[in-house]
């Protein structure tokens, strides 16, 4: 993600949808992106007999709703020269989203997610599971339960992995488009660290005039957590590998951690 020219905000209208369109717009603001709102109807299969003069009726309503939530934002001083678009899908919500992040138009993609318990569901649910484990450009994650707040650091999480490096290279020019401190941070987990592959590790990202900051903790996610002990202003970066890092959060953490990592934006980098 060298420049973020657009960006893709997947829309159903709730009050999760709400949280990213105001990242995304703000993200705009900073990056000169543009914005594009996408909805998706699915066709009502119960009522075949009818179901194109359905489909386009409600076709027709959303994209209303749709050219009204840009002339609201555009009403908005800040936002007003935002290039903004919208456009109605119908299909399967999953499959059409990702079809449209793979188009290949966009370098970032903000939606949002329910809070801890509408989370659990979605992270073993089919969309946003499959759109956080296959978008194959960066995914802003943020949770509804989050109110927006102006970020003031992007943290990049990583475990030493030569991969990450190219990605800790994006984000740096991310967060220089954002006007964020940002830190990269390795969690020790139980005191033990290998010296050698920080060493080398920390060879790589000086070329970036960065250095790895170490941080103890008993796991990951916890030391995260400790780490950023509250503060609601920084952004959580790291990168997806063979799982999602919703699906890992969910799976191996209590829920104070799960609550406590999702009041602050994710953005997660794909493995590629």
């Amino acid at each position: 993600m060298p420049t973020t020219t657009s960006i893709l905000v997947p829309v159903d209208f709730s009050p999760k949808s709400e949280i990213a369109i105001r990242y995304a717009c703000e993200i705009a603001l900073s990056t000169g992106a543009e914005v594009h709102f996408l909805n998706v109807i699915e066709p009502p299969y119960d009522f075949p007999s009818r179901i194109e003069e359905t489909v386009e009726v409600t076709k027709q309503k959303q994209a209303e709703k749709l050219e009204k939530l840009i002339h609201d934002l555009h009403s908005v001083d800040e936002y007003r020269y935002i290039r903004m678009k919208g456009r109605v899908l119908v299909g399967k919500i999953g499959a059409e989203i990702l079809d449209t992040v793979r188009s290949g138009e966009f370098d970032l993609i903000t939606v949002g997610l329910g809070g801890e318990h509408d989370l659990r569901k979605a992270v073993y649910g089919s969309i946003t599971n499959n759109l956080l484990l296959e978008s194959p450009v960066p995914v802003f994650a943020v949770a509804k339960q989050v109110d927006y707040r102006h970020p003031k650091r992007l943290l990049f999480a990583t475990d030493l992995r030569e991969r990450d490096v190219k990605p800790i290279r994006k984000m740096q020019k991310f967060a220089r488009d954002l006007g964020v401190e940002y830190r990269v941070l390795h969690i020790v987990e139980n005191k033990r660290v290998n010296q050698d592959v920080l060493e080398k590790f920390n060879q790589r990202i000086s070329e970036f005039g960065l250095e790895t900051e170490l941080f103890d903790s008993t796991s990951f996610l916890e030391g995260i957590v400790e780490y950023i002990d509250g503060d609601k202003q920084t952004i959580v970066v790291t990168t997806r590998y063979r799982k999602s890092f919703l699906e890992w959060l969910i799976s191996k953490s209590t829920a104070r951690v799960v609550a406590q990592i999702t009041n602050v934006p994710l953005l997660l980098i794909p493995k590629d």
